[in-house]
């Protein structure tokens, strides 16, 4: 800047960076004042807002972060706090900054990032600005350039030990230019997304899973009062658990009951039972609305990965892997993988284990909302459905080659090897991890489509057969009748009332097996099928075998080994001879039982390993039958061999049986230690697996003079 006087042109310009209040004048007349603000002028800042007056249940994720802010560093501590919207990443940051306030002298400085705020997020420059005036720089000192400011801030918290916490970020590129110079300061970060960019920066990183149960029922009381939870306990639990621990969620149930004081809890959960509709009614006002929180969420979603967050909403478990989600949208498998992980840079979606994947409750209510409005939504559901019918038919071929099946594959969008498993081991391994799913995919199904869930229901065998779930068995099968009565079936319906009825017998519910099985015959009869007639007359001598009637259970097995014989089924026939044996050693005729247990093993012998769960039964049968004949040594030899066949099957109730008979074997040679061990192993495995053959073993152990018996194992 240049200025003129009468006496000629006099150059007055100002060049370079200043810094401080400058005066420009072409005269000055009389004393020139300079008045600075002295240092101790300027407050300590103290400006984190005080947490939220119900803070509870964060004890663990407050040492969490006392722990990751103790690592060794170079630079200043940094904990990045991450999670789905409304999960409570502000409150935890808030009450770890008013409990260690205290160990920042030079003060506590507080940036609302506005991740998601109309106008935008806040820029690095306005909270730079903010943070240097709260500082003490004059507001005509601060620079306009973000570099210039971080420059700044960087060189006046050289020797500082402040806390920073910084709120809601957007990104690291947000973050970044905002972290102070001093391993003195420590700066608290809150996202929705993980800033995975900030690990250059020496970031640590905290997910915030939802309260627990006892947790929130304690925000929930707070909030309403002891006497109206305590008043109604289980109303409470149950709205505790349809807002699923997301704090948001609770924070505005109970608002709508503290000003509604003559509101019983139970009115707010009849509000809530309705899926559809507990977004809506957790609405809310506009700043603490559980539905906004999420579509804020959303709406930040490159086109691609929304779509996969639609489909995730289709899913019908829980958990899910990302190959399912590959199946779903016609993409390879690194491709979902992709979209999966810009989902979990969202927090929109949690990783329970390596590529294995949820979705929060109203999350996965809010995916949903959006997924029914997707034109797509009806394929995308039954791709989903037909890659578990696919991997649960893969699994069944794999461990029971020998079963009946549908000659046309009932897969319509996907390949009959879209889930491709290796060998027997993997197969049992992905039926046990996917369970869940398939259940929840057959219960989904079975109204509109039938022939689907049937399918699915149908190939889940093998898993039953070999790992039990007598819970999710009863309902696979239950639901297997009614679709085949709604395809008005009668082949399907008989296979699975036997299935179903098989499922009563194995827990100990004789007398509704046999009307099941009685049933199942009258309807093979009828049809003509004489396969299946055959198995109903095995199904009525087990029941018969198992009450005692030994005769009525022999004339059984009897008529199912001359159909099995008439039919050339092989195994069949094989089957029919161990269960004749069951009934010579139930008898204690066991030259009998050896007989047809020789003959069993023949059969199996030249069907090669194509049922070996069953040939390593007859081993097991053989070995008690072998015992009682005073071949001591060949039983063992027979009975350590089943075990040894049954471990590798992967088949509990197998090594029961087997521990079971090695138990029985050496307490009739009085080597009571080893028998305790034993049946004591035998009865562990049948209580959990919940098999009536628990009682049996209970029996026999307390036959083991009381001088031998360990009271802290036995039974």
């Amino acid at each position: 800047m240049s200025r003129s006087s009468g006496s000629g042109d006099v150059s007055n310009a100002l060049r370079g960076t200043v810094l401080g209040p400058t005066v420009q004048a072409g005269s000055v007349h009389g004393g020139v004042h300079f008045h600075h603000r002295e240092a101790d002028e300027v407050p300590v800042p103290r400006q984190p807002p005080a947490p939220p007056a119900h803070f509870v249940g964060r004890d663990a994720e407050l040492l969490e972060i006392d722990r990751l802010l103790a690592e060794p560093r170079d630079g200043p501590a940094l904990v990045v706090i991450t999670g789905v919207g409304g999960i409570g990443k502000s409150a935890l940051a808030l009450r770890w900054a008013q409990r260690e306030g205290g160990q920042f002298p030079d003060g506590q400085l507080y940036g609302r990032l506005g991740a998601f705020d109309p106008a935008g997020p806040a820029a690095p420059s306005e909270i730079l600005g903010q943070v240097l005036r709260s500082l003490g720089v004059a507001p005509e000192r601060v620079p306009a350039e973000t570099a210039e400011q971080a420059a700044m801030f960087r060189s006046m918290t050289a020797d500082r030990k402040l806390l920073l916490l910084l709120d809601n970020a957007v990104s690291a590129a947000q973050v970044r230019p905002l972290l102070p110079a001093s391993s003195a300061c420590v700066v608290l970060v809150t996202a929705r997304w993980r800033l995975g960019g900030l690990v250059v920066d020496g970031a640590r990183f905290l997910t915030v899973e939802p309260l627990t149960e006892p947790a929130a029922t304690e925000l929930l009381t707070r909030a309403v009062g002891a006497d109206r939870t305590d008043g109604d306990p289980a109303s409470t639990s149950s709205l505790v658990r349809m807002c699923a621990g997301l704090p948001i969620a609770l924070t505005v149930t109970g608002a709508r009951l503290v000003t509604r004081p003559r509101w019983p809890i139970s009115r707010v959960v009849n509000e809530l039972a309705k899926e559809h509709q507990r977004l809506y009614t957790l609405g809310g006002r506009e700043d603490v609305s559980v539905q906004g929180a999420f579509e804020l969420s959303y709406q930040e979603l490159a086109p691609p990965v929304a779509r996969c967050y639609r489909v995730l909403g289709l899913h019908p478990g829980v958990e899910f892997g990302s190959v399912v989600v590959a199946a779903a949208l016609g993409v390879d498998d690194e491709e979902a993988a992709a979209l999966l992980d810009a989902l979990l840079q969202a927090s929109m979606l949690s990783e329970t284990a390596e590529d294995r994947y949820r979705l929060h409750d109203l999350v996965r209510l809010h995916a949903r909302q959006h997924a029914d409005a997707d034109p797509d939504h009806t394929t995308l559901t039954r791709r989903i459905f037909e890659w578990y019918l696919a991997g649960t038919m893969a699994a069944d071929r794999r461990l029971t080659p020998y079963r009946r099946r549908d000659r046309d594959s009932p897969l319509t969008l996907l390949d009959a090897d879209a889930v491709v498993l290796a060998d027997r081991d993997e197969a049992l391994s992905w039926l046990e991890e996917e369970r869940a799913n398939l259940v929840a995919v057959i219960q989904y199904a079975a109204p509109e489509s039938p022939l689907l869930a049937w399918q699915l229901a149908d190939a889940m065998w093998p898993l039953f057969h070999y790992r039990r779930h007598h819970r999710d068995r009863m309902l696979v099968d239950r639901l297997g009748v009614e679709c085949a009565r709604r395809l008005e079936d009668p082949d399907r319906e008989a296979r699975m009332l036997r299935r179903w009825a098989f499922a009563h017998f194995d827990v100990a519910r004789f007398d509704e097996a046999g009307e099941l099985f009685g049933r199942c015959l009258s309807l093979c009869e009828k049809i003509g099928d004489r396969y299946g007639t055959a198995s109903a007359y095995e199904g009525l001598g087990s029941v018969a075998l198992a009450l005692h009637r030994y005769p009525d259970a022999a004339s059984f097995f009897e008529r199912q080994l001359r159909l099995c014989r008439e039919l050339g089924e092989h195994r069949r026939t094989g089957l029919a001879l161990l269960n004749l044996a069951l009934v010579g050693n139930e008898l204690a005729d066991y030259p009998r039982a050896l007989s047809h247990l020789r003959d069993a093993a023949a059969v199996f012998a030249g069907l090669g390993d194509v049922d070996p769960y069953n040939a390593a039964r007859i081993r097991i049968e053989l070995g008690r039958a072998l015992g009682h004949s005073n071949e001591r040594q060949r039983a063992r030899q027979e009975l350590d061999g089943g075990l040894a066949d049954m471990r590798g099957l992967g088949s509990p109730r197998g090594q029961a049986q087997a521990l079971h008979r090695l138990g029985e074997l050496a307490l009739n040679q009085r080597e009571f230690a080893e028998a305790r061990v034993r049946l004591t192993e035998a009865l562990r495995i049948y209580r959990q697996l919940g098999d009536v053959e628990a009682e049996q073993v209970s029996r026999l152990a307390r036959l083991i003079p009381p001088a031998e018996a360990d009271p802290d194992r036995m039974p």
